[in-house]
Order: C-alpha cells, then structure tokens, then sequence
C-alpha cells in the first residue's frame, strides 16, 4: 500500500483504522485506545505514528497485541524530507522542554522553602538566598515557556486542548507573579522592614507554587495520559 492510500483507512464511516510504524502498515481497528479513529484525542487513523511512538511513555510492544494486526509493508516513494521532521527528530533526540521545565520548579520551590525559613528564623541570608533563587527562577520561566510551545507545535500540531489551555493559563499566571515579585524585591531591598510589602512579597511568592505544581500536573497528563 502507499502512504495516499492508509490516509483513508481513518476509522470513520464503518472504515477500518491503518496507523504506519517505522514503513509497515498495522490495523489497529479493534483497538479500545483507537475508537472511531482516535487515539487519546489527539492523534488520527490514516496517519504516520512513528514519531509518536518513539516518543511515547510506551513502547512499540503494544503493535503486538492481539488487537492490532500487520496489514503489509508501506511501498517505498520518494519524498523530500519536512524541515518539521527534522526539527521533530532533534526535539526527541534532545528533549529540550523537559530539560528547561524542571530549572523553575526546583529553583522556585528551593526559594519558596528559604523563604519560609526566614520567615521562621529571621535569618537574613535565607531571605537573600529565596530572593537570588526568585531571579534564576523567573530567568528560567521564558526558556521553558518557549520550548514548550515548540513541543507543542512540532508534536501536537498546536491542537487546543484543555490540558494545553491550562499549561499556558498557568504559565502566564506564573511569569506574571514572579516578574512582579522579582521587581517588587529589587526596588525595594529592605523590603522585609515594610510589613505590607512584604506581606505582598510573600503572599504571591507562596502563591506562585500551587501555579507552578498545577504546570507540572498538566505536563504530566500528557506524558502519562491515563
């Protein structure tokens, strides 16, 4: 078969459902994760699965399945190469979201516990150290922002989602309490002389975690779907 035709193998209309894996051509029809065509909402019958696969959380041992069947070889054509599928197979030979992500969850929840210890201890270098990882943290917002809009974009397609919509609600919450709290502190260095302000300071410092978590939920929903 050629890769034209298993575009109309999608599962709808009675159809039955062809994914490609790697040139060969499976029949995943009766699959439950494949119902009318779709697998996990995102990703359709009729189309090439080898990138997904390879990144996914399993393996391409579930093509074994009894379930899915080898339907044939893909006839080979010669096709020039998608510069989005060069770009795809860097992203996953490199992974560059998951390495920017985890920079402001840890940085930011280390500043959040010096602050809590200062607030407990008054001890001025813990309250130095939450403001010096405020920064870092907040520097490594933008990183892990964009590379996760690439990821989006090479491997979703930019489809909206809800788990999608939350990320980014979540991201634009958080850039915006930690610039505010990062000038808040830099233009006022003795902050912690002036109750309000640094009810404020804290209040959104603390606040930024739960927005944070809430990131990382959603970035595990995708990961891990069920």
């Amino acid at each position: 078969m050629k890769r034209d035709e298993i575009k109309h193998y999608n599962g709808k209309d009675g159809k039955p459902a062809y994914i490609i894996y790697k040139d060969k051509v499976y029949d995943v029809t009766n699959s439950r994760f494949w119902k009318n065509g779709v697998h996990m909402n995102r990703h359709k019958a009729g189309e090439d699965m080898t990138d997904f696969i390879s990144m996914a959380p399993h393996g391409d041992d579930l093509l074994k399945r009894d379930n899915i069947k080898f339907v044939c070889d893909l006839e080979p054509e010669v096709v020039e190469e998608d510069k989005k599928d060069k770009l795809r197979r860097l992203y996953a030979r490199y992974h560059p979201h998951p390495v920017f992500i985890h920079y402001p969850m840890g940085i930011l929840y280390f500043g959040a516990f010096m602050l809590l210890l200062y607030i407990f201890t008054r001890q001025n270098s813990f309250e130095l150290a939450a403001f010096y990882s405020l920064i870092c943290g907040t520097l490594s917002i933008f990183p892990a922002i964009l590379s996760g809009i690439l990821s989006w974009w090479l491997n979703y397609e930019m489809t909206m989602t809800k788990i999608f919509r939350n990320k980014l609600l979540f991201s634009a919450i958080l850039s915006v309490f930690c610039i505010f709290i990062s000038l808040l502190r830099l233009f006022n260095p003795e902050i912690v002389t002036n109750e309000s302000l640094f009810a404020i300071y804290c209040l959104v410092y603390f606040l930024s975690i739960p927005v944070l978590t809430l990131i990382a939920y959603n970035g595990g929903k995708i990961t891990w779907p069920n």
